[in-house]
């Protein structure tokens, strides 16, 4: 597929449509006979005399054959045509045309219905294709209700696939004021695998890929929440989130919180990486953490006459990104629960690690430091319901979502989310800043252990960046 950008206005029907290209035929056709006719009698006309003066027809046959010939070439083109400008061309911007003049009139998107007559409104279609995208807007002019946009996207999509023997998918949908606009692809998008360091994306500012089509993209989605149960695939994403990531450039830097002191904490303490799995230890983390965000901030803010609007990472290229991985507090409350129970209000730890962290998922985008949120379920009792949700810039619900969580992490009802597959290790993303209506099925990475054991790869990474220890100064 070659870029394209096109626009079409339909305000007729196909029958309209069919009868005016039959009276146009009709009128050419005509025109040619009346053509042939005087251009043989021109021809001919020397031929008659002769004709009657040696007593025998003498008639020049080549005019004819010129006009049979053109009539044939003009028959050939107009099929031509009307091949290449139907669903089955093989260019895709005729092709498209074509099938957008008849969605318009099987959606019956064109007339209105009134008790006493009916009346034909006009419709435009915009469409364009780049990178193995299309885009078809559809400009309504308010003549089609409010029910109808909400359905043109899936009934457009249920017609490309019938009409055509191509692959559909819708990747994004969105109106606005009598405006439609619809992002397909020919290509679904598919889990990655990270299994070589050499193939993962380096750059200053982190930009990890998380499927073919999608990315973690820091300065679009500083924060990052993740959720899943046991088996759904939370940890090979993890994984492979915090692998790419101190892939991405020497110098970022990883401080880990694990609630369960499983898994994560064994491999932050193997790597020598700063790793908290107590209350206490949490705390005294958070607190270096916030340090060294009011330093950045500090180091940003130093220049008054600074005119630039920009993130730690983008003044200072070679201070690297911190993440801060944040694995199941809600086991880490439980744990603390009890001696936070004897300890006046103003002294229990819960809420002050509750108040860093939510200090640091408000502040911390514009320093550069990341922060992942981790666990079976949205810490909601913990972090709050709606402040750190709306301030995750990515949201990931891995394996089965229930009408709990698609109201907690999506704000929607379970039945307006996309579904996922979750014996495959699929689930649901949102990815901010990428104008998308609706979340989207996600494909969780596969993390290799046999070809990047996750230990002793995270300690190679740790070493080559002289350390994994982000102190405040």
């Amino acid at each position: 597929m070659w870029g394209f950008s096109s626009k079409l206005t339909v305000d007729k029907n196909q029958a309209q449509i069919s009868y005016k290209k039959k009276q146009c035929y009709l009128l050419v056709l005509k025109i040619w006979i009346v053509l042939t006719i005087l251009i043989m009698i021109w021809c001919n006309s020397i031929n008659i005399l002769l004709s009657i003066s040696q007593g025998k027809l003498i008639f020049d046959k080549f005019p004819l054959m010129v006009m049979l010939t053109v009539l044939i070439l003009g028959i050939l083109v107009t099929l031509l045509w009307n091949f290449f400008h139907s669903r089955f061309s093989p260019i895709e911007k005729w092709k498209l045309e074509s099938l957008l003049r008849n969605f318009t009139e099987e959606a019956n998107i064109l007339t209105q219905h009134d008790d006493s007559f009916n009346f034909t409104k006009s419709v435009k279609w915009i469409y364009s294709a780049s990178e193995q995208k299309i885009t078809i807007t559809l400009k309504t002019g308010g003549h089609v209700h409010f029910e109808m946009e909400k359905d043109i996207a899936r009934r457009l999509l249920g017609f490309l696939m019938k009409e055509t023997n191509d692959v559909w998918i819708l990747e994004d949908n969105s109106i606005k004021s009598g405006s439609i606009k619809m992002v397909f692809s020919h290509h679904a998008d598919e889990r990655i695998a990270i299994d070589d360091l050499r193939k993962l994306k380096k750059s200053n500012m982190v930009y990890i890929p998380l499927t073919t089509q999608l990315s973690w993209d820091i300065k679009k989605q500083p924060q990052i929440g993740i959720f899943g149960k046991t088996g759904s695939g939370k940890t090979s994403l993890i994984k492979s989130i915090i692998i790419s990531f101190m892939a991405n450039d020497n110098n970022n830097k990883l401080m880990l919180i694990d609630g369960k002191a499983s898994f994560l904490a064994q491999s932050g303490k193997f790597a020598k990486i700063p790793t908290a799995t107590t209350a206490e230890a949490c705390l005294k983390l958070l607190d270096n953490a916030i340090a060294i965000m009011n330093q950045r901030y500090d180091e940003m803010n130093r220049d008054l006459a600074d005119e630039n609007d920009v993130t730690f990472i983008e003044k200072f290229p070679n201070k690297g990104t911190i993440l801060i991985a944040c694995d199941e507090l809600l086991a880490l409350a439980s744990a603390t629960q009890a001696s936070d129970k004897l300890k006046k209000p103003a002294d229990r730890l819960m809420p002050q690690i509750s108040d860093r962290i939510l200090s640091l998922i408000v502040k911390s985008r514009q320093a550069s430091i990341a922060l992942l949120i981790s666990g079976q379920a949205f810490p909601a009792s913990l972090l709050g319901d709606t402040t750190v949700r709306s301030n995750l810039g990515m949201i990931v619900n891995l394996g089965k979502t229930s009408q709990l969580q698609a109201q907690e992490l999506f704000s929607m009802n379970l039945k307006d989310l996309p579904q996922a597959d979750s014996s495959n290790y699929e689930g649901i993303i949102w990815l901010d800043a990428l104008n998308w209506e609706t979340p989207r099925v996600f494909y969780s990475p596969y993390y290799d252990d046999e070809k990047l054991p996750f230990k002793a790869t995270l300690l190679k990474l740790t070493e080559a960046q002289g350390g994994g220890s982000p102190q405040a100064q």
